[in-house]
């Protein structure tokens, strides 16, 4: 159905529609329409001070990150206090803050919710260290073992038609992959690593898969279940020195 014309009012009638205000023990808590990365909308505090009003975040965007897993050392609470200095905010205590009066209620509302979402997402940035560390260290025992043929990353197309980038080991004649090697650092990796397996199966079923992942990432049974069923070899680092000589070797696989 086509959509009808709409106005500037329409719009701006939908979005302050996403602001919501209401009394609480905590103060005044309201959403505004600025999401955190899984679409949730951020929601700030208002309560009076000794000579303003105090914004903050009442330690919502920090548990997030606990809940993710994320300690907050004494590092990152450096660099979440960056994230917060950029919006004229502060974190201390694990909360996002700043302090308003009347005439600047509104923009100090508005920064403090996006100071609040940026260290909520902050463990995008801790995962993407991750992954990429633990693609490096496993291709670096990867040409350990297997010399040029290891590659730390190439595009791959699957059968629905996707790009994938991945790493892999040409066969010995250097003439095609020999295996995909998906890795894994967390356990939101999972999805993907098992994503990405399917979908190259389709494409090049003749490649071997293999799933490593880091013994610490916290993986569980159903989760080497959920990626055997892509028709990978999944194991962890510890195991890897083994499974990698066996692309030069022939040994008996580990799964």
């Amino acid at each position: 159905m086509a959509i009808k014309e709409i106005s500037a009012a329409d719009i701006e009638n939908a979005i302050r529609d996403l602001t919501v205000a209401e009394k609480t023990n905590l103060g005044i808590e309201v959403t505004v329409p600025v999401a955190y990365g899984d679409g949730t909308l951020v929601t700030v505090v208002i309560e009076p001070a000794p000579s303003a009003l105090a914004v903050h975040d009442a330690g919502f965007s920090a548990m997030r990150l606990s809940g993710a897993g994320v300690s907050l050392t004494p590092n990152v609470n450096r660099r979440l206090e960056e994230f917060t200095q950029r919006y004229r905010c502060e974190f201390k205590g694990g909360r996002v803050s700043a302090f308003a009066n009347m005439d600047d209620i509104a923009q100090v509302v508005c920064l403090v919710a996006n100071a609040a979402r940026a260290v909520a997402d902050y463990v995008y940035e801790i995962r993407r260290h991750a992954e990429t560390d633990f693609r490096l260290i496993v291709v670096d025992k990867l040409r350990e073992i297997v010399g040029k043929r290891a590659h730390e990353a190439d595009e791959f197309r699957g059968k629905s038609g996707r790009l994938y980038r991945i790493p892999f080991v040409l066969n010995e004649s250097m003439t095609g992959p020999q295996n995909f090697v998906s890795t894994i650092a967390n356990r939101p990796a999972v999805n993907i690593s098992y994503a990405t397996l399917s979908d190259l199966r389709g494409a090049y079923p003749h490649v071997e898969r293999d799933a490593v992942y880091d013994d610490d990432a916290g993986i569980r049974d159903e989760d080497r279940a959920f990626l055997r069923s892509a028709d990978a070899l999944v194991f962890g680092w510890m195991e890897a020195d083994v499974r990698f000589k066996g692309f030069t070797h022939n040994v008996e696989k580990l799964n």
